[in-house]
């Protein structure tokens, strides 16, 4: 057997080495992966409970929305003299129908107080996506019931205009008829 050499000992002392840090490289991103799916996993989470804080703050605020819409559409029908008339009853229809509209998404809206810990990235995923369904048709309402308030706001000015213009009118032809002619 031959004498061994000081580069045998320095090829057995370094693949020794490469080989410890090849196994606590393997064990290093093992662990990195295995934290990155939690982090994603939180981060999931987070998300979620972020979108259903949205509609649940939206679902007040559309609420609110509503009411002031529709003491505002009674306002101006009545000072048109559209109190009882059918386009009353269609604004009556139509918010009832979205007030239920309101109520049936409130319900599918998860709990505060809810644990999503034990649920997979899939299911938090796909509640992620039923939330985000939810917060656009939430916006749809929110912005249609501001439109409406708008145009209340706009029939409420003419209305103002016309009795301003009517209150002149009347005041000139009183002027003219006890003006000394």
């Amino acid at each position: 057997m031959a004498n061994p050499s000081w580069t045998d000992y320095v090829g057995v002392v370094t693949g020794l080495v490469g080989m410890m840090t090849g196994i606590s490289g393997a064990v290093m991103g093992y662990l990195g992966y295995r934290r990155s799916n939690q982090i994603k996993a939180l981060d999931l989470r987070l998300a979620l409970r972020k979108d259903l804080g949205e509609a649940r703050e939206s679902i007040t605020t559309l609420r609110q929305l509503m009411a002031d819409a529709e003491a505002s559409r009674k306002a101006t029908l009545a000072a048109r003299g559209l109190g009882r008339s059918g386009a009353m009853v269609v604004w009556e229809q139509t918010l009832e129908t979205d007030r239920a509209e309101v109520t049936k998404i409130s319900a599918a809206i998860l709990l505060e107080g809810t644990n999503f810990a034990a649920m997979s990235e899939k299911q938090l995923e796909s509640e992620i996506i039923a939330a985000h369904k939810i917060k656009t048709g939430l916006s749809t309402l929110v912005e249609k019931y501001r439109g409406e308030l708008a145009t209340d706001a706009d029939s409420r000015q003419q209305i103002g205009q016309q009795a301003t213009a009517m209150a002149a009118a009347r005041m000139s032809q009183s002027a003219q008829r006890n003006s000394p002619g």
